[in-house]
């Protein structure tokens, strides 16, 4: 489906009959009374330069904030805990809690309390790296972060809230300080080291006229859906997005090969969905774009592909889970430890669709991506996300059978190397991306789209701040072509 104006169409009076989504994702946590103010708050990542992270999965149990005077007061304290996963926001935000009622005042520091954190990443040192509770990891593994403690980190913050004021905080996690490396060979990982968080209350260059900020590529299932609203909840957080649909929302379908969506009707409840939307200046979410992913739930995975060295059995390649939909209850599957940070061997079924998500891209003119045509295009640091059966564990871990391949889309960071009109190249990527990849042409090209990528502190390319040296992060499909390799739908200044 390329077209989003027919689709938008095809979408409003289809959806008039199907139920509306109830209530709203404001809530109302102290001081509830006339004359409080209003706070959302999300979060994004500066990723790590010194290792090569898979996954991070942080859970915030709590966001308090500090007035100038009297004791902390609480905007987030969830009854369930929602793991965040870190490594897709270095491109992107997500929503922590929107629309939290506070008192008028002055506040002097946002307080986030931290459970566990656990991650994934991959040794690329040249020597073997150990850890806390004897982690050894030899170099080219994969293997386990060391756990990061519970704890209370209080970031300094600058907030003068008036009665009826719209507020928004921006954290930012930077996984540099957080992981730490006291010697070449040995890691750890400390969310109380200084500058791990910082926050901003103003929103970032290239964020859309009335809006704090964006939250991209959010996939759930439609659990509401009406000609006004959309409400989508993600099978591994149970987190649940409830968004406005209006005249500027986009709508496209992965290929109807993998989708199975034909028409928009296919935005219904069952149906899974990838969300961007915006975080109003009013405190509220606005869809931009909803992307069909599934016309119905079924089996499937989704997951960025590591280095096919670590996999048991050739012709297989590795994932490392980023989401999940187990429509038949498979035990694997379904399993509440099957999260972020899973490990999955998915081998090549018969007759194969290799398909490509051109989401935010669709209507680019003569927009044709090529390099992911079949199983030799399976590149470590792709996104992909498959449709599977014959989900089983084993000593080796869960393994599956891939029946329908969908590339999606990779965040990927580095440094800008060289610039050129609206396209420029990249050093400094995952160092696992260059030694796998050996026929990735060096420096790798980005492109860009007027009307279409979406900039991130910056307002484009031609920002006075988009210079060589710069770190830079990108949402792109990662392509097995160097022409180029990395077409993208967001790029972002941290």
């Amino acid at each position: 489906m390329n077209s989003k104006c027919s689709l938008l169409l095809l979408m409003f009076p289809a959806v008039l009959a199907l139920a509306s989504c109830s209530g709203s994702n404001k809530q109302c946590t102290t001081n509830c009374q006339t004359g409080d103010a209003t706070v959302s708050v999300t979060l994004f990542d500066t990723p790590p330069t010194g290792v090569t992270v898979l996954s991070f999965s942080l859970p915030i149990v709590g966001i308090s904030l500090t007035p100038s005077t009297g004791t902390p007061v609480s905007i987030y304290s969830p009854t369930t805990i929602v793991p965040t996963e870190l490594t897709r926001l270095q491109a992107e935000s997500a929503l922590i809690t929107m629309g939290a009622k506070v008192a008028a005042g002055t506040y002097t520091s946002v307080n986030v309390t931290l459970a566990a954190s656990s991650g994934v990443f991959i040794n690329y040192s040249g020597s073997t790296i150990t850890g806390p509770s004897s982690l050894t990891c030899q170099n080219g593994q994969v293997c386990l972060l060391p756990t990061g403690a519970a704890a209370t980190v209080s970031i300094p913050i600058n907030l003068t809230l008036s009665a009826g004021q719209e507020a928004w905080i921006g954290l930012n996690v930077n996984l540099n300080n957080a992981i730490t490396l006291p010697t070449p060979t040995s890691i750890g990982v400390d969310f109380t080291q200084a500058k791990t968080f910082t926050a901003i209350t103003t929103p970032r260059a290239g964020t859309p006229p009335g809006a704090f900020d964006t939250i991209g590529d959010f996939i759930g299932t439609v659990t509401a859906v009406s000609s006004s609203s959309i409400t989508l909840q993600n099978t591994i957080t149970g987190q649940s997005l409830t968004a406005a649909i209006n005249t500027s929302t986009e709508l496209d379908a992965a290929p109807g090969t993998y989708s199975g969506c034909t028409s928009a009707a296919c935005v219904t409840k069952g149906s899974v969905v990838s969300m961007d939307s915006v975080l109003t200046t009013s405190n509220a979410l606005t869809a931009t774009e909803l992307d069909t992913l599934g016309a119905a739930a079924t089996d499937e995975v989704e997951g960025v592909i590591y280095p096919t060295a670590q996999t048991p059995t050739t012709g297989v390649v590795g994932m490392i889970l980023s989401d999940k939909i187990s429509a038949s209850g498979n035990t694997p599957l379904a399993a509440s430890t099957t999260t972020y940070g899973t490990g999955i061997f998915l081998a090549a079924g018969s007759n194969i669709n290799y398909v490509i998500d051109t989401k935010n891209l669709t209507n680019v003119p003569n927009f044709t991506p090529i390099g992911f045509a079949g199983s030799r295009d399976l590149l470590a640091g792709q996104q992909i996300r498959a449709h599977v059966t014959n989900v089983t564990s084993g000593t080796s871990g869960i393994s599956a059978t891939a029946t329908n391949v969908l590339l999606r889309w990779s965040r990927i960071s580095g440094s800008i190397n060289t610039v050129s009109g609206s396209n420029f190249t990249m050093t400094g990527l995952p160092q696992y991306i260059n030694t796998i990849n050996t026929s990735l042409l060096q420096p790798p090209a980005v492109f860009t789209y007027q009307n279409a990528t979406l900039f991130d502190g910056v307002t484009g390319t031609t920002d006075p701040n988009f210079v060589v040296g710069k770190n830079v992060a990108i949402r792109a499909l990662f392509l097995n072509s160097n022409a180029p390799p990395f077409q993208a739908a967001k790029v972002r200044l941290p």
